[in-house]
């Protein structure tokens, strides 16, 4: 057991900056360095762009392997991108130098279906160099794969989960506003739902195959429908100004496995700006029915700092190559 483990922030946003001051606070942990590559935040000191600006003697750098050896780290928490095709040649950089990932990339939290080869590839490369590579966050990566799985442990059966996840996005950063397109005419939103600008939640199809391989099954059909608008039916305010009656507060997306033609498991994401009540809602139908409901819901922003930072000393312990949440020991909150 490593007594503290030294970190370098990869990806200096919103997330980033958020985990950062979280790790502050935690005695477990040691930043040892910061990479970014916009133009306006290398140089720049890490502490100095926090919302409680102060000094860590930590510059932020654009070159990530110039960073790698000149400072020793057993991870490094690797925030900027959803998808795993793009952040793939930053991992690769990662594992080279022999370290440790946990990244939010939400492609990343079960790439073996969707992406197979490279989840191959990025496996072979982690075993090879002895680390580990964990993609996680609250969802994907716990509310909506890892803590259904957990709940199925007193059922003798299962025939059924579905899981919804309602939210505030009004609450949420400025960016996760955009991504869901709050404030966009039903004709903008539908464009971009087309041009794949607007994509809904990342990540629910990488929740029912992680929950489906916990279960042992093996589905007919994993489908994510297109994710559907909320409409406003008054002026809502939100972080991105005043939307009007008409336009859209953000969205709906599905998704379901099947087999033999049942919908065995369910995921619906309900993110907008005027929810009538916040909560995440877990029914599982089997020998014993179970009923989870957490009232208000977990804040988004919070639980995927707290899944991250939590993951690592897990993931730090964890043999080597890909791992998903289900694989590593039980989470739980790190001093």
């Amino acid at each position: 057991m490593i007594k503290k483990i030294n970190v370098i922030i990869y990806g200096c946003g919103v997330m980033g900056r958020k985990i950062t001051e979280a790790l502050l606070d935690k005695k477990s942990f040691e930043i040892v360095g910061a990479v970014d590559i916009d133009p306006k935040l290398v140089g720049m000191e890490l502490g100095e762009i926090l919302d409680s600006p102060k000094k860590l003697g930590i510059t932020i750098e654009k070159d990530a392997n110039s960073l790698f050896s000149k400072v020793y780290a057993h991870a490094v928490l690797l925030t900027t991108t959803s998808h795993l095709k793009s952040i793939l040649p930053q991992i690769t950089q990662c594992v080279k130098a022999r370290l440790n990932i946990i990244s939010t990339c939400e492609e990343l939290s079960f790439p073996w279906k969707r992406s197979p080869e490279l989840a191959q590839k990025i496996d072979k490369l982690a075993k090879k160099h002895g680390v580990t590579v964990v993609g996680t966050g609250i969802n994907p990566g716990y509310l909506m794969d890892t803590l259904p799985l957990i709940l199925t442990a007193p059922c003798l059966k299962v025939d059924s989960i579905k899981v919804t996840r309602s939210m505030n996005s009004a609450k949420r950063r400025i960016p996760f506003q955009v991504k869901i397109g709050t404030g966009l005419t039903q004709e903008e939103f539908r464009k971009k739902i087309d041009n794949k600008i607007i994509t809904g939640h990342v990540g629910l199809l990488e929740s029912i195959n992680m929950i489906a391989e916990g279960l042992g099954l093996e589905l007919d059909e994993a489908t994510e429908l297109l994710p559907e608008p909320f409409i406003s039916d008054r002026e809502i305010n939100t972080g991105l100004g005043t939307v009007k009656a008409g336009n859209v507060i953000g969205l709906k997306s599905i998704a379901f496995g099947k087999k033999k033609g049942k919908e065995i498991i369910t995921l619906e994401f309900n993110a907008n700006a005027d929810v009538d009540e916040e909560y995440d809602e877990i029914i599982i139908k089997g020998v014993p029915n179970l009923h989870e409901k957490i009232i208000g819901g977990v804040n988004g922003d919070i639980g995927t700092v707290a899944v991250t930072i939590n993951t690592i000393p897990k993931a730090v312990e964890a043999p080597s190559g890909i791992k998903v949440m289900k694989d590593l020991a039980p989470t739980s909150v790190t001093l």
